[in-house]
C-alpha cells in the first residue's frame, strides 16, 4: 500500500532509476537525463526520484569527452525500477562484449522498465528486447546490420515510452523522455511546473533600475499588499495609468498578466509559510490574501500539483530526510 500524504491522498512512490554507463558514453545525453530529475526533486520539495550510476565492473568510466564518472557494479546495485543504457557512438563494439550481452538478456527478462539513450537503443534491438514494442531510434551506423531490423516497430517521434521500453533518438530528446517517465509516476502537474520554471529561467533578468518606473511601483505595491490584496484596477488607478497600459507593461517585461504575477507571489509566499510549519492552514491562506480555504486549496493544487497540507513542515522534513548523492531510486512497471 502506498503511504498517504497529510491530505489523505496516496503519495506516489519514489522514481528510482539506474543509469548503466558504458565506456565513452555520451555525457551530454546523461546530463539531459539527470537535470529533469534534480529539478523535479527541487520543485516537489521532497525526493520524488533517485538515481545511481552503474557499470558492469563498477569502475571509473570516461565519457566521450574525457570526463570521468564513478560507478557502482551493476550486479551490486540498489533496487531500481528503471534501467537506462547510456552508450557511445559505437554500439557494434559494445555488442562484442560477452558479459554485456548476458547482462542485457538478464535485465530484459526482469519486471522492470528498460531503456536506451540514443544509439544505446540498438543494443536492446540486437537482443530482441524491442520486439513487440514501439520504439524511437536514431539512424543506425553503417556497421550495424541486425537481423532484428524487420521486427522493429519504429515511430517517427523524438522519444517513445511503450510499456516497459524507453527509447529516444538522441541527446536533445532525452529531456522529453524523462518528463514522460516523471509524468507517469507523479502526474502532469509536476511537468507543467518544471516547464514554467524553465521558461522563467530562460527569460533574461530585467534590471529593476532599468524597468519602467510604473512597473517597479506596481511590483512594490503587490509585495506590500499580499493581504488584503488590491484589485488590478486599483493598482492602475493608484499609478495613474489605465488597466490596459498596466497589462502591456507586465506582458512586455515579465511575460504574464498582472493578475497572474500577483497570484504567483501570493502562492509562493504561502508555500514558504507552509514549509516552516509555524502557522495553521487558515492563517496561511488569510496571510496570502485568500478569502476562503477552498479557493486557496484549488489555486495551490493547480500551481504546485499538491495539497497545501503536503508541504506543511516540508523544509524541516527535507533536511532530515536528505538522500546521500550515492543513493539510488524507481519507476512503476
Amino acid at each position: 500500500m502506498l503511504p498517504l500524504t497529510e491530505s489523505g491522498r496516496p503519495q506516489p512512490p519514489v522514481l528510482r532509476i539506474g543509469f548503466w554507463l558504458m565506456e565513452a558514453f555520451d555525457l551530454y545525453a546523461l546530463a539531459n537525463a539527470l537535470e529533469p530529475l534534480r529539478l523535479a526533486n527541487q520543485l516537489a520539495g521532497r525526493s520524488v526520484c533517485q538515481w545511481q550510476m552503474l557499470s558492469l565492473e563498477g569502475r571509473q568510466l570516461y565519457a566521450s569527452n574525457g570526463i570521468a564518472t564513478a560507478t557502482a557494479r551493476l550486479d551490486q546495485a540498489q533496487q531500481f525500477d528503471v534501467l537506462i543504457l547510456c552508450g557511445g557512438d559505437s554500439p557494434h563494439i559494445e555488442l562484442e562484449h560477452p558479459d554485456l550481452r548476458r547482462q542485457l538478456h538478464h535485465w530484459a527478462a526482469q519486471p522492470i522498465s528498460l531503456g536506451g539513450l540514443g544509439s544505446a537503443g540498438w543494443l536492446l534491438a540486437d537482443i530482441g528486447a524491442l520486439e513487440g514494442f514501439r520504439c524511437s531510434l536514431p539512424e543506425p551506423a553503417a556497421s550495424l546490420v541486425f537481423a532484428s531490423f524487420s521486427k522493429l516497430t519504429p515511430v517517427a517521434a523524438p522519444f517513445c515510452v511503450d510499456r516497459g521500453r524507453l527509447t529516444c533518438v538522441g541527446p536533445q530528446a532525452v529531456q522529453g523522455l524523462m518528463h514522460e517517465l516523471l509524468a507517469r509516476t507523479h502526474g502532469r502537474g509536476l511537468i507543467v511546473r518544471m516547464e514554467k520554471h524553465a521558461t522563467r529561467q530562460a527569460r533574461p533578468l530585467l534590471p529593476m533600475e532599468e524597468a519602467p518606473a510604473k512597473l517597479q511601483a506596481t511590483l512594490t505595491l503587490m509585495k506590500e499588499h499580499l493581504s488584503p490584496t488590491l484589485e488590478i484596477d486599483e493598482l492602475a488607478e493608484t499609478l495613474g495609468i489605465s488597466r490596459r497600459h498596466l497589462e502591456r507593461l507586465f506582458k512586455r517585461s515579465l511575460g504574464c498578466s498582472p493578475s497572474r504575477h500577483y497570484l504567483d507571489l501570493r502562492l509562493q509566499q504561502a508555500r514558504q509559510l507552509l514549509r516552516t510549519g509555524e502557522q495553521p492552514l487558515s492563517e496561511v491562506a488569510t496571510a496570502c490574501g485568500f478569502v476562503s480555504l477552498q479557493h486557496f486549496f484549488r489555486c495551490y493544487r493547480q500551481y504546485f500539483g499538491a495539497h497545501p497540507r503536503d508541504h506543511m513542515g516540508a523544509l524541516n522534513s527535507v533536511q532530515r530526510q536528505r538522500v546521500p548523492p550515492s543513493r539510488a531510486g524507481s519507476l512503476p512497471h
